[in-house]
């Protein structure tokens, strides 16, 4: 048969007649995306995504149903038409109605696959579902008591009841691997003979040497205290965090490799010289250790908030006598306040400048402090503290009000003239915010802000090359969890820099979210989620609570845990990680809110035995159509409406399942989007999905 020349992006290609672009190219090795080919089917050219520009030709051509012609020259990649390519997803992008990840999941600064994890409670598979937390999240078991959960907050149980105890259950997984014979730890690639120093072994610090041993590299944590765990064992009381909890999962990072260089203080026992004469790579998560002060004349006299936590986490408590004054109205405040009813203060009060409603803690804390007899005042600000005697101290205050909003959008507190008032003590702590010692940094000529140290804010490299700076080194004080998340970020970019890659940290994919847009979409996405109440995790009764640092809050029970976890309702796309049109958008930087307007209602189509059927995710590309034609389904599936209305259905109103009795499956597998998706299916990662033909785990939308 005679063969037809052409030219792809510049390379010959010789091809039998009826040969198009796509297949032409696909000999290639040539890369054209496609969203509605469907191999072996005849093409629909619906997408546009394969567009190409023919030689000769004023408009792009669809690669998929163009054939090749004898001396055609063709050309994959340009400007011109990677913008095409891209304004066509961002219409097809314009009414989805779906979400990519479950809102929990986009809230939390880790990134954590929560549904997944969720759904291996469950079913009792707890090695699956350490594999899955830890994928995103080191120290889980220390996160799961003292993240302030943001997660949480965005459930999306929270629009029905209650939202799901999701700190309690990545606790529950990792309390019960910690009792475990074998507890998990993540494999070890080959050792790539690369060493990495990093400076501080607080959250950030450890996370970084979790996900880096695990690349290969060898890792030297250097810390100035004689015990690693930073904030995490030196700030948080063991009332809340455990230290055996905190050891357990240092010795994960141990098991992987790391060697630990304490009693080393930078500066003093080296410097960032000395530091990248020795190793590779250089990670610096010094933490916000410097206390702010009181601001008042006799400010001297107060003793620092995470001092006296400090203290107390050796053993060595200072004396406080009867009445005690904390000053803030964030979690280290309440440590420091319910600490000092433990340790036998009669009277122990908070003043806090703001109202309740502005302080920067978690709600539950201040609940529990004012449960154990803290009384919170509030709209108080100090303006003077002297000593009485040798053991009363005299806080004078002002009343404040609160005016218009300042930089961080609270309203600003302003003193109310003669309301000036003294409050006698014994002992008063400021517990007012921490620092960043940026002395260091600049000695050593690194640029920093008014923060911390200064980075590119998606690699987190400092401008000196092969150093790298994250957690509250670089964002203030701040979230453990948000300093865990960046230990992970640093990690990979630091990986990429060893291995001579170009740094760009990790990939961020593009997420769509689901807004519901009126009542009757709301109640379409709860119809069949019966209302449930949150569980109550345990805690001890208030005497212990009250004369003892034992841990206040248990573990889940089995029981509990199973109910918590049914309660998920596992939200989120069933292709998240394997969407074609979720990851051409993100590789031609879609703006998925460029042609944002009205668009289709969400609705699910449970009724098919093998697949579920999401009609606002459908990109109409009529693949399943084409596939249930082929395959001779007797009623087969069609597209019909208009505008919006368009959607796929079975002819005659008959339900999906008679529609797709034979491939159903293969339909699920082509479809480009979420619109179609096998039972019990899991997303990629750590999980598996359809569209990958592995293993399935998470059952996703899947309600009926």
């Amino acid at each position: 048969m005679q063969q037809l020349a052409a030219k792809i992006d510049g390379h010959a290609v010789s091809v039998e007649p009826g040969t198009t672009v796509l297949e032409a190219a696909n000999l290639l090795g040539i890369h054209i995306p496609t969203l509605c080919h469907v191999p072996g089917i005849e093409p629909a050219a619906s997408c546009f995504l394969c567009a190409v520009q023919i030689e000769g030709k004023r408009t792009l051509a669809p690669a998929c149903a163009t054939v090749i012609t004898d001396n055609m020259v063709v050309t994959t990649d340009t400007d011109d038409i990677r913008g095409a390519r891209k304004m066509a997803l961002e219409l097809l992008l314009s009414d989805h109605a779906g979400e990519c990840v479950a809102p929990c999941a986009a809230q939390c600064p880790a990134g954590l696959d929560i549904p997944g994890f969720v759904y291996e409670l469950m079913t009792h598979n707890n090695q699956a579902c350490m594999e899955i937390i830890t994928d995103r999240l080191a120290l889980p078991g220390s996160l799961g008591r003292i993240c302030p959960r943001l997660c949480e907050l965005q459930c999306r149980r929270c629009e029905h009841d209650e939202g799901l105890a999701i700190g309690a259950l990545h606790r529950r997984a990792a309390d019960v691997d910690r009792r475990a014979i074998r507890p998990f730890v993540p494999p070890k690639a080959p050792a790539t003979n690369r060493s990495v120093a990093i400076v501080g072994a607080g959250p950030a610090g450890l996370a970084a040497a979790y996900f880096l041993l695990q690349k290969g590299h060898a890792c030297s944590l250097y810390d100035a205290h004689s015990e690693p765990g930073g904030m995490l064992r030196y700030g948080i009381p063991a009332y809340r965090l455990p230290k055996d909890a905190l050891d357990a999962e240092i010795n994960t990072v141990r098991a992987l490799g790391a060697e630990f260089r304490m009693n080393t203080r930078w500066g003093k026992d080296f410097s960032l010289k000395d530091l990248r004469l020795q190793h590779d790579a250089v990670f610096l998560a010094i933490g916000a250790q410097g206390a702010v002060t009181l601001g008042c004349e006799g400010e001297a006299l107060a003793t620092s908030g995470i001092s006296f936590l400090e203290q107390c986490a050796k053993g060595a408590p200072p004396a406080l006598g009867d009445s005690v004054l904390v000053v803030g109205g964030g979690n280290t405040a309440m440590d420091c306040a319910r600490s000092a009813v433990r340790l036998g203060a009669r009277e122990v009060r908070i003043l806090y400048r703001r109202t309740v409603r502005e302080m920067p803690c978690l709600m539950d804390e201040v609940h529990a402090a004012e449960e154990e007899g803290v009384t919170l005042d509030c709209l108080v600000a100090p303006a003077r503290l002297k000593r009485i005697d040798e053991r009363r101290l005299l806080l004078s205050c002002l009343r404040m009000e609160l005016g218009e909003p300042d930089s961080s959008g609270r309203r600003r507190p302003m003193p109310i003239a003669g309301s000036e008032f003294d409050v006698p003590c014994t002992t008063v702590i400021a517990a007012i915010g921490q620092s960043v010692d940026r002395s260091l940094a600049e000695h050593e000529e690194l640029p920093v802000t008014a923060w911390g140290i200064k980075t590119n804010e998606r690699t987190l490299a400092t401008d000196v090359p092969g150093v790298f700076a994250g957690g509250d080194a670089v964002l203030g004080a701040d979230l453990a969890v948000r300093a865990v998340a960046s230990g992970r970020i640093a990690a990979t970019s630091i990986d990429q820099f060893l291995r001579g890659e170009v740094v760009r940290g990790e990939p961020s994919m593009i997420n769509v979210s689901l807004r519901p847009i009126d009542e009757s979409e709301r109640a379409a996405l709860f119809r069949s989620i019966e209302q449930s109440a949150r569980v109550r995790v345990p805690q001890i009764d208030m005497d212990q609570r009250r004369n003892s640092f034992d841990e206040v809050e248990a573990c889940l029970s089995d029981e509990d845990t199973e109910y918590e976890a049914r309660r998920c309702m596992s939200c989120g796309c069933g292709k998240a990680d394997c969407c074609r049109v979720r990851l051409l958008a993100t590789e031609y930087e879609a703006d998925v809110l460029r042609f944002a307007g009205a668009r289709r209602r969400h609705e699910l189509d449970n009724s098919h035995p093998e697949i579920v059927y999401e009609s606002g995710k459908c990109i109409m590309c009529d693949a399943c159509v084409r596939i249930a034609a082929e395959a001779g389904e007797e009623l087969g599936v069609t597209l019909g409406g208009r505008g919006f209305d368009i959607t796929m259905a079975v002819p005659f109103g008959r339900p999906l399942s008679e529609g797709l009795r034979m491939v159903a499956r293969r339909c699920a597998e082509a479809c480009p989007s979420g619109a179609l998706a096998v039972r019990g299916s899991q997303t990629c990662g750590p999980g598996a999905c359809a569209t990958c033909n592995t293993a399935t785990a998470r059952p996703v939308n899947d309600r009926g």
